[in-house]
């Protein structure tokens, strides 16, 4: 007959000690152990599986982010001859004869449409009186200057470069500066 220790619950105590009591105790002990190993398996399966879980959403939360940071851009490099259009006609001499009234629903247009930009990231780049820097500007000619400082210097912009998230999207096209001796 097995009976437990009352004090410590893991001794098992055999009132008659026989071969088979002996074997069965060590039989028990062996598949407890297997048991142990098993669970112990199981448990590292499972957490490397909830682990790769996570890795994946995680990845494909980037994969989102990505997809609509290149549409988004994509969307506004499109719209991007809208807003020079729109540059292009205040620039205009005839502009000023079209009724003050339209004028204002015109640039109120165009405002609403630079703050919603605003809003997605787009910044203008600042070109002119700058240094010129190949990856914000495409020089389109060159223009004498006659102050040695204004060399190299953009000294007209032609159409505006834009970034988002400090990313050119755009680069300004410029006219750049070439100091010229007398």
């Amino acid at each position: 007959m097995i009976k437990k220790d009352a004090q410590n619950n893991d001794d098992v105590i055999f009132e008659e000690e026989g071969t088979s009591a002996a074997f069965e105790l060590k039989k028990m002990r062996e598949k407890l152990k297997e048991c142990q190993k098993q669970k112990e398996e199981y448990l590292s399966g499972w957490q490397r599986a909830k682990a790769d879980l996570v890795n994946a959403r995680n990845e494909e939360k980037k994969r989102s982010e990505e997809f609509k940071k290149y549409a988004e851009q994509s969307l506004i490099e499109d719209i991007l001859p809208v807003v020079d259009g729109f540059e292009k006609a205040f620039k205009e001499e005839s502009w000023q004869n079209v009724d003050k009234a339209w004028r204002n629903g015109i640039k109120y247009l165009h405002n609403q449409f630079i703050s919603v930009l605003k809003e997605h990231n787009l910044e203008p780049i600042d070109a002119v009186g700058k240094k010129f820097n190949p990856e914000e500007h495409e020089s389109f000619a060159e223009v004498p200057v006659n102050d040695e400082k204004d060399d190299g210097t953009v000294v007209e912009e032609i159409r505006k470069g834009y970034k988002i998230r400090g990313k050119v999207v755009r680069p300004a096209q410029v006219k750049v500066g070439k100091y010229q001796e007398k």
